[in-house]
């Protein structure tokens, strides 16, 4: 579990301490549809010295976008976030879920930072393991995009509590 500090830490970042969640990381330079509520998002690994990238998880109506985001700027302490890219994804169940890069392989993309939507299945020891993958994205930092990938060759994996 130790391992997964880091990024679990980073995804605290994008959490409110108190009020509205847009408040805690500073604004966008536009929301990406209206409506929309935000659910979930993680801090993305980025090139040294080069901006910061974020992803989030909003959920609109039945249908939920995942939104690619750069660091832009800040407002006092706050950072400002620009919308670059989004895509929107349809849950084929309402037990398929947006799987976050912090506890993901893929052999084909080893350094990606990978999304799919599926669902983590309990496994005899305690840890968590993905299964029914249907889509998965990458995070394209030179293109700065998500790019649609193969789903064989991902794994989404949690280590049992210690």
């Amino acid at each position: 579990m130790s391992r997964y500090l880091p990024a679990i830490a980073a995804l605290l970042t994008l959490i409110p301490a108190t009020g509205d969640a847009s408040e805690a990381r500073g604004k966008s330079t536009r929301p990406p549809a209206k409506g929309c509520v935000e659910i979930g998002g993680t801090v993305l690994p980025g090139m040294v010295g080069g901006p910061a990238y974020a992803a989030a998880e909003l959920k609109c109506g039945a249908k939920l976008l995942l939104v690619l985001l750069r660091q832009t700027g800040m407002n006092g302490s706050l950072p400002v976030w620009t919308v670059i890219d989004q895509v929107t994804i349809s849950k084929p169940s309402p037990h398929h879920e947006l799987l976050q890069p912090a506890f993901c392989s893929s052999r084909r993309f080893p350094d990606a930072a990978i999304f799919a939507l599926g669902r983590m299945a309990e496994q005899p020891d305690g840890s968590y393991r993905s299964e029914n993958l249907v889509k998965a994205w990458r995070f394209d930092i030179t293109p700065e995009r998500l790019a649609s990938i193969p789903i064989d060759g991902v794994l989404f994996a949690l280590d049992g509590i210690d």
